[in-house]
């Protein structure tokens, strides 16, 4: 290697740690074209200045290195979904808007409902009431370049529920596309009720929104968004499952089979183990922090790769005991009627796993 094609990668390695150690602690989704603007705008006046300082040198190489090496860095620690908000609707490139409320209502008189809800660049709240009806609440913001085009894009956007009623189940079908890829002009914010005394499958998708889930006893819930929080408080289901990116993953929930996955966020659960269950908890750059119940036996499997794991769990019998992965159960799990299995795995990021005495 020449002596200047080593300058530019000593800068790129140099801007690659600089920039994993800052950007790993941050989430800089919200003012990305900001950030890439700020690092290329600062390696150009950089270069050009000690070009002219130092002309023949190659010193300027190490500017660029150092730049190529912090935009990696961003795509290491933030994901790919952190260009994306360079594209997206809040990137301050479509500055008029409009906007609409559509709200949809309509009997639930079966005891089952199937809901598959899909928005864009906005929060999903669904919660359960007591009436024997839904109600669905989107409210729509549509931008454009010009006050024409953002009543436009509205126009366009042409969605409306779907309702299938069957004798089983009752199905609610709510799907927004766009056809604009680059600088998506839409955001929508959906809110969700639905009869508490029926069973609900739910399968919610959005991206650089938060999805919050409340009060639902469910079969299969499936919950999928980017930048954005999963928040789970008191659901019940037979199958859980969820990824997000650049959020943490919150809640109260049981489930028989779960598997949540995030990263680039710490998870926070507590799980009541009111039955017997399998759970999955994946997330990088974040701690990991799950409280179980006291009412029944556990194996647990957790490991990190750059932090500690601590079980705080009375009667326990270890299979494994490291300082960043331990595994092992409960004295009575083989024997137990109840039994539940969590695997919790994370990176750059502690576990604690403890079991609650008192109950959750």
């Amino acid at each position: 290697m020449s002596n200047r094609g080593a300058i530019g990668f000593g800068g790129f390695l140099l801007g690659l740690g600089l920039g994993y150690l800052l950007f790993r602690e941050l989430n800089l989704t919200l003012n990305s074209a900001a950030w890439i603007l700020i690092i290329l705008g600062s390696a150009i006046v950089l270069s050009a200045v000690i070009r002219a300082v130092s002309p023949g040198l190659g010193l300027h190489r190490i500017v660029g290195g150092l730049a190529g090496g912090l935009i990696f860095a961003l795509f290491l620690t933030q994901g790919i979904s952190f260009f994306t908000g360079i594209i997206g609707v809040n990137n301050g490139f479509l500055p008029y808007l409009t906007s609409d409320v559509k709200t949809y209502t309509g009997a639930s008189t079966g005891d089952s409902v199937y809901l598959r809800l899909g928005s864009m660049n906005g929060e999903i709240t669904v919660t359960t009431w007591n009436q024997q009806e839904y109600r669905i609440v989107s409210t729509i913001t549509a931008r454009g370049t010009t006050q024409k085009e953002a009543d436009d894009n509205l126009a366009n956007l042409g969605k409306d529920l779907v309702n299938v009623d069957a004798a089983s189940q009752q199905s609610l079908t709510l799907v927004y596309n766009s056809p604009i890829l680059i600088n998506n002009p839409y955001q929508i914010n959906v809110e969700v009720k639905l009869p508490a005394n029926a069973k609900l499958d739910l399968d919610l998708t959005t991206s650089n929104g938060i999805v919050t889930v409340s009060n639902v006893n469910g079969g299969s819930v499936t919950i999928h968004t980017s930048n954005g929080a999963l928040r789970l408080n008191n659901v019940k289901a037979d199958t859980l499952s969820g990824s997000t990116s650049n959020g943490p993953i919150t809640g109260t929930f049981d489930a028989t089979n779960c598997d949540l996955e995030t990263s680039n966020g710490p998870l926070t659960i507590q799980i009541p183990s009111t039955m017997s269950g399998t759970y999955s908890f994946q997330t990088s750059n974040g701690n990991a922090d799950v409280t179980v119940g006291s009412t029944t036996e556990y194996r647990f499997d957790a490991s990190t790769s750059n932090g500690d794991v601590t079980f705080s769990v009375p009667n326990f019998i270890y299979s494994r005991d490291t300082r960043t992965s331990k595994a092992g159960q409960t004295v009575g799990y083989d024997t137990a009627q109840t039994k539940i299995s969590v695997a919790v795995q994370t990176s750059n990021g502690s576990v604690t796993v403890r079991r609650n005495v008192s109950g959750v």
